[in-house]
């Protein structure tokens, strides 16, 4: 039976919430002093890390299920090819490849414009979502690859001029600063609640 897009949507947001609810809760154990700076360093890495695979994931369950009518959508979405098989679709996709790389973004806008008409519903992000997504995607290379030019270009693009105290300089205390005072928000949890924005929009 096919799934709506909102559904598959709404499945994202549900698993970020309970992200929220570790952190806030790993917080508390910080607060109390049962837990080090290191520890709830390491956590931030890893809550951040499976944000970002698990909206790929979300992207890689619209698409095929797009293509394949698997996935219903309100909006009028045209696939180029008709599959019935998800298997056949998802070879198809690959290309050969081992697996599908959705970000950076514009590998998606363009993948989308091949198999579907206006590259619909993947065409409908503006500038500021795959600038917002460019930026998740730098974090995420300092922390997954650590090496000298992922943490360059972390340091160029995401810290730039930014005020920070030297233990937020880090990609897993970035992702734990103040990017919001007033309701009190880290970074992590405004790049969390960005991830969910980006796919209801995909996901209308």
């Amino acid at each position: 039976m096919a799934r709506s897009a909102r559904a598959v949507s709404d499945d994202f947001t549900a698993r970020l919430r309970k992200f929220e609810r570790s952190r806030a809760k790993l917080e508390q154990l910080f607060l109390n002093g049962y837990v080090t700076r290191h520890d709830i360093h390491l956590f931030y890495e890893g809550i951040f890390l499976r944000t970002v695979t698990s909206f790929e994931a979300l992207m890689d369950d619209l698409f095929i299920g797009l293509l394949t009518g698997g996935i219903t959508s309100r909006r009028h979405i045209c696939p180029r090819v008709n599959f019935r098989s998800t298997v056949i679709a998802r070879d198809v996709v690959l290309g050969g490849k081992a697996y599908i790389d959705w970000l950076p973004y514009h590998f998606t806008e363009k993948r989308a414009l091949a198999f579907f008409r206006r590259g619909q519903p993947f065409s409908n992000l503006d500038k500021a979502d795959k600038k917002a997504l460019d930026r998740i995607l730098t974090i995420r290379n300092a922390v997954a690859h650590q090496s000298r030019a992922a943490r360059y270009k972390f340091e160029n693009e995401v810290l730039g001029g930014v005020p920070l105290l030297p233990v937020e300089r880090t990609p897993a205390g970035f992702l734990r600063s103040v990017f919001r005072v007033t309701p009190p928000q880290t970074q992590y949890e405004d790049i969390a609640s960005t991830c969910a924005m980006i796919a209801r929009k995909l996901s209308k």
